[in-house]
């Protein structure tokens, strides 16, 4: 468990070094990816020079979460998607786009979008983050539910009929 009062009173890099290792490999790649670094009240901020400095969630936030929640915050997705979402992985996976390649299959802390396993829609985190009333985003769930019931079954048919 940790103590934060404590914490904060650590000397930054002892407490970064520490916090890496405490917080694990994944969870730091997405912190490196995202240039955020610990504050002095414990929250994972963004600084940049021409712009204001954003905070993007609390340490107990990120040693309690998993790396997709972790993203997911970064994008400012709301926890019903969150849910949703992890609650239903399984189906999905990280995706990123090349220009050459196209879209194609990432780590978690890197991925951009969600794309579904058996049908190949592909979901821009942007997208989901414009998505703020839930009766619009349990709708695009019920659409992607309803396409890969879809897509299982022509796959069940196209093996009977083989």
């Amino acid at each position: 468990m940790l103590d934060f009062e404590k914490l904060k009173l650590m000397d930054p890099l002892l407490r970064e070094k520490f916090l890496k290792e405490y917080l694990g490999e994944e969870k730091c790649k997405v912190l490196d990816k995202y240039g955020l670094t610990l504050n002095n009240r414990l929250y994972y901020e963004k600084i940049e020079a021409k712009y204001p400095t954003q905070d993007y969630f609390s340490l107990k936030f990120a040693s309690k979460a998993t790396v997709l929640g972790m993203v997911f915050q970064v994008y400012r997705l709301c926890f019903a998607k969150t849910k949703y979402f992890e609650n239903n992985w399984h189906n999905f996976y990280p995706s990123i786009y090349d220009l050459r390649e196209g879209f194609k299959e990432t780590e978690l802390y890197n991925m951009e979008f969600i794309t579904q396993y058996h049908t190949g829609i592909t979901i821009d985190l942007r997208y989901l983050s414009t998505i703020h009333d839930i009766k619009i985003f349990k709708s695009l769930c019920s659409y992607l539910e309803e396409k890969q019931r879809e897509s299982l079954e022509n796959s069940e048919n196209l093996l009977i009929n083989a």
